[in-house]
Order: structure tokens, then sequence, then C-alpha cells
């Protein structure tokens, strides 16, 4: 005879009370577990009213006060009074992008800005065209180098030699702005993540400049596009990124007028600054660029003086 192994109804509810016992110790442990967090919470708060960190969460009014009585900020004006007026001057710890089309002259006008602020101690990272090169062009023209402090040699092309050149030019000449000529060199242009990598070095470069209490001049290529036409930010090579970082854009555009099958690049330059994250402003400046140096000067337009000659030679017929 075959057992039977069917439960008895005692059985059943023997097992239901069993099932039911664990469920409620679980919820008891589960309580008890919640209240303790409960009461780590509260311990955690009550250590938090007492907090006076570097980092401690203090009210808009209370950092107003502080900003009162700072010491005046230090700021580097430029030289040219239009730019100045729109910028303010530069600050430390701020990273300023010069871009422009290729031959332009981003070079020049920031050698001209350097000439401007010799006090500053400027340290050049030359590595598009190299230090000798830049101070050959003004023995050639029978000038006075500006003066400024550079490697004597490129060792590597990247951030970390880079930050070690700085450190070197504040410890022996206390040097306070720094030029580098240009970003393609310490970001390789290969690869997909391409704009990845310019968005890590702006980061890392912004960083630098908050770090050594320094102001970073970065010039940088825009894309190809037309040069009859003013450009703007969207023209900046390779990524997004770049204007997100820096604290002020400027543009520069040299007039260039399509004539006759050729391309007449003018010395008229428009100085656009085009992102100015202290004070929002942005605008246009006049210069002209005249035997290697860019003026602060009005000027009229190519086409504008093309009609006023036509017209002055249709008179005289």
């Amino acid at each position: 005879m075959k057992p039977n192994f069917l439960k008895t109804p005692f059985e059943e509810e023997i097992k239901d009370i069993g099932l039911l016992i664990k469920n409620i110790e679980a919820e008891i442990h589960q309580t008890q577990k919640g209240l303790q967090k409960t009461e780590s919470l509260e311990r955690l708060k009550e250590l938090y009213k007492t907090y006076q960190g570097d980092d401690e969460i203090i009210s808009s009014l209370e950092l107003a006060e502080e900003i009162k009585n700072e010491k005046e900020e230090y700021k580097i004006t430029t030289g040219w009074s239009g730019l100045d007026n729109i910028i303010g001057g530069f600050r430390l710890g701020q990273i300023i992008t010069i871009s422009g089309i290729t031959k332009h002259g981003k070079t020049s006008f920031c050698i001209d800005l350097t000439n401007k602020i010799p006090e500053e101690k400027p340290v050049w990272f030359p590595l598009e065209e190299g230090a000798k090169e830049l101070i050959r062009k003004f023995i050639e023209r029978g000038e006075n180098p500006p003066i400024f402090y550079t490697p004597r040699s490129v060792k590597l092309y990247n951030l970390q030699w880079i930050e070690m050149k700085i450190i070197e030019s504040i410890a022996k000449h206390g040097s306070k702005i720094v030029f580098i000529d240009q970003l393609d060199f310490i970001v390789a242009i290969s690869g997909d993540d391409h704009h990845l990598r310019i968005g890590q070095t702006m980061r890392e470069l912004k960083r630098l400049a908050v770090k050594w209490n320094i102001v970073i001049v970065l010039l940088c290529h825009l894309r190809k596009t037309r040069l009859d036409i003013n450009p703007d930010l969207d023209d900046l090579k390779g990524s997004g990124s770049i204007a997100q970082e820096s604290d002020t854009v400027v543009i520069l555009w040299r007039e260039t007028v399509r004539e006759n099958n050729e391309i007449i690049i003018t010395n008229n330059t428009n100085v656009s600054v085009q992102a100015n994250r202290r004070f929002g402003k942005t605008g246009n400046i006049k210069m002209v660029y005249r035997d290697g140096h860019f003026r602060e000067e009005e000027f009229s337009s190519y086409r504008q003086v093309q009609a006023e000659a036509n017209k002055a030679f249709e008179e005289a017929v």
C-alpha cells in the first residue's frame, strides 16, 4: 500500500503560521534598520549644523559682503581702449581664446598685446612658428623684439610639460600671462573623439589658469569658412567646448573681398569680442594692420573706398 503524502489541514496550518512568523520577523528587522538609519541621518544633520569648512553652504548675501571687502581684483589691460571698454581687461584665472582665419594676424595681434604688457612678464609657447622666427621678423624690420619668456626648445607637446614651464617662469620671473600658439599642437587631430579631447584640454587649461593664478591666452584656428564673411563662434574649429570653456573669445577678421575672380585681403581688421563671460558685453573694434602691427583706427570699407574713388574719377572726367 502506497504512503499518503497529502498533508492534513493541521499540517497546512502549521506551515502557514511558520511563514507568517518569518514575514513578521523580516518586517521587524527592516523597521529596526529604518529606525537606525533615521537616527543616523538625524545625527548627521546635527553635525552639519556647526560645519564651517571652506565649502560650507552660505547665503548670497554673505558672498556679497565678502566681495565688497576683497582687495581690488588684479586686472591686465590690453592697451587698446576699445577692447578694454568691452572686456574690462583680463582677470587672473581666465582663459582668453583668440581665433581667426589663417594668415589674418592672430599671432601678430598677440605679439602686439605682449608689447603692451611687459610688466606682466609674458610667457610664450610658440608651438606653430617658433620663438626665433617671431623675433627674427622684428630684427628684419629694424625693430626691437618684444620682451617675453619662452622655453629654449620645445621638449614635449603636452600640458604636463607646459605646466612645468609655466611654474618655472612664475618662479623665475613672476609671470602673470601665458600665450599658447596654438591649440592643435596640444590636441591630436586624428581619431573619432577629437571634439572630446578638445573639451578635456580646454578644461585642463582652465584648471591651470585657476591653479597658478594666471591668464592663459589660447590661439586656435577656425574651420574652413568663407573668407568674405566675418566668422563667428560657430566657425571655431573642432568643438563647441572652446567657446564654452573660454572666459572671452575674440575673433579677428581682415576685410576680404572677391573681385575679378581674385581674393583681396585688406588691412582693415574687425576685432570681434563674441563671448565675454564676466560682463556679457560683446562688440567690434576697428583696427588697421599696418607694418606688422595692429592699430586702433577707424576705416572705410574696401567697397566704400572703391565707390568713392570711382565717383571722384567720374566727376573729374
